[in-house]
């Protein structure tokens, strides 16, 4: 049996990436808005950067770890994610901030999930399924971590303490872990035997009619739960929620998120990866219904809260197993990363697209955008069914 401890030191490593270098931007862009006097899809557009040079530089990144780069990059990648985090106190304008970002989108690309479980399968093969889905409940908690700290913190100290804080927790607590972990994982990496196989052609693969609509669906999906993981906070705000509700909805995200992967787990082999996929997306949509609802009974929010959080976990595990149900195993690497491609992009846009449409007409078109979004999702993956089963 092989030894839990390097898992255990990811999963808590995970945490704190996840909580200090992707949600520190959700909360706390109320603050810069505030302090710096710039429109919301001015601040959004920076973290749509972020993303999109993370979700494009995927099969780069991936490359290093399977060179054996892993107790490199993974602890190179926390400590600039820091000193990013730690130029954010001196940020003199809008081009530095967005400069920032841009970096911090490749820092993700090698700390955040994607590296990690690329690392874990290299060194636990067949057992890599059971410690990627501790890592990822436990990661599952990062919101809950992120928010109420940043909210406490900024209560007394301002926003830059905040920062300062998690700075801190990267440098003297997920550094180490990540380092050590990193290092135990690439020695149990064995030899494993090369893949044979040829990577699926790309066209023939786009002329695949169960391509798009799988694809679109999970895309679709990931467009509104991108607006969410941004505009959580402002969007409440616009609906004339407390801070303390809207923080106490945010906590709750991280626990639903992961009572929707235990339910997963509970289902097992079950029912079908789509067919939990699209419940995720039902749950994705009346959690922009329970929003709407908040603008007239604030409680119902958070419902919301509880609803999109177990709708973002069935949908987010699911798309892998969804991808390997349609198309089965072989080239399952290159298909994967041709689904997930559309959604990490949908991802990266949704906050920049969210902020100009809210700009625009007002959080309530955003409200109704995210409603709409995930249920054309379900609908599409209800296509690749039928044509999955002709």
């Amino acid at each position: 049996m092989r030894p839990a401890g390097p898992i255990l030191a990811m999963m808590a490593g995970q945490l704190l990436v996840w909580a200090a270098l992707f949600y520190v931007f959700p909360a706390l862009v109320l603050h810069w808005q505030d302090e710096f006097g710039w429109t919301s899809a001015e601040v959004m557009g920076a973290f749509t950067l972020a993303t999109a040079i993370y979700a494009l530089g995927l099969p780069l990144y991936g490359r290093l770890i399977d060179r054996g780069l892993a107790p490199t990059t993974f602890p190179l990648g926390v400590l600039a994610g820091a000193a990013i985090l730690f130029a954010l106190l001196w940020v003199p304008n809008l081009l530095v901030f967005y400069l920032l970002w841009a970096a911090m989108g490749v820092v993700y690309g090698l700390t955040l999930y994607e590296p990690c479980f690329a690392l874990v399968t290299r060194a636990r093969h067949a057992g890599a399924r059971a410690a990627i889905t501790g890592i990822t409940l436990v990661g599952g908690f990062a919101s809950t971590l992120a928010y109420p700290l940043t909210h406490w913190v900024s209560g007394f100290g301002g926003w830059r303490l905040s920062v300062a804080v998690l700075v801190m927790l990267l440098l003297l607590v997920a550094m180490p872990l990540v380092a050590w972990a990193s290092r135990r994982l690439e020695a149990e990496a064995g030899a494993a035997p090369p893949d044979t196989a040829p990577p699926a052609p790309a066209p023939r693969l786009l002329a695949d009619r169960r391509y798009w609509p799988l694809a679109a669906g999970f895309a679709l999906a990931a467009l509104t739960s991108g607006v969410y993981l941004s505009h959580l906070l402002p969007l409440m705000a616009s609906l004339g929620v407390s801070d303390r509700l809207a923080v106490t909805t945010a906590a709750l995200i991280g626990p639903s998120q992961v009572a929707g992967r235990v339910l997963m787990l509970t289902l097992g082999s079950r029912s079908s990866g789509v067919a939990v996929a699209q419940v995720g997306m039902v749950c994705l949509s009346l959690g922009s219904l329970a929003m709407a609802a908040a603008g007239v009974w604030p409680l119902v929010v958070l419902l919301a809260g509880v609803t999109y959080g177990a709708g973002y976990g069935l949908v987010g595990i699911m798309r892998a197993v969804a991808t390997r149900e349609v198309f089965g195993q072989r080239n399952y690497g290159a298909i994967a990363g041709a689904v997930s491609l559309p959604s990490l992009m949908a991802t990266a846009f949704a906050p920049f697209l969210a902020a100009l449409v809210a700009d625009a007409g007002g959080y309530g078109l955003v409200i109704g955008l995210s409603l709409v979004a995930p249920l054309i999702g379900a609908g599409m993956l209800v296509v690749t069914r039928r044509q999955a089963r002709g």
